[in-house]
């Protein structure tokens, strides 16, 4: 279920690490590297700073196997990457939009629409039954 608690502290995960992204891309690009390449580094170092977050306190969800949470946030990471790639190519390139207003822009779009329903239901909205502990048979006379 998703609450009013859940998602202001996804919100505010978000926000942290998205900065974190956006340090990223902006000290990158200010050193020459390509905006789309330094987009790309800017989302994975966000997302580990997000997945950890997110796990640990925005969805409580450390009582599930980290590995599998992890495994099933890549694919949904993937997708964040390829979007906001193509988002900042598209705002960027296409538009002229400022590298720095673009990511902005991009990083709201893609956490609306992808990132938090992926995360919210998928990566983190699985809760694991717990495990019924079936007692043994009495033993049966003949």
């Amino acid at each position: 279920m998703i609450t009013r608690s859940t998602f202001a502290r996804s919100v505010v995960t978000s926000i942290f690490s998205t900065a974190i992204d956006y340090a990223t891309l902006l000290g990158l690009y200010a050193l020459g590297v390509d905006y789309r390449i330094a987009t790309f580094i800017g989302t994975v170092i966000g997302f580990l700073t997000n997945f950890t977050i997110n796990r640990y306190w925005a969805f409580e969800a450390s009582a599930d196997a980290l590995h599998w949470q992890f495994v099933r946030s890549l694919p949904i990471q993937t997708g964040s990457t390829v979007l906001q790639v193509l988002g900042m190519w598209l705002f960027v390139g296409a538009f002229g939009i400022a590298v720095e207003i673009s990511k902005l822009l991009v990083a709201a779009l893609v956490y609306l629409s992808w990132n938090y329903p992926m995360n919210r239901h998928f990566v983190f909205g699985r809760k694991l039954a717990p495990a019924t502990v079936v007692a043994p048979e009495a033993s049966r006379a003949p």
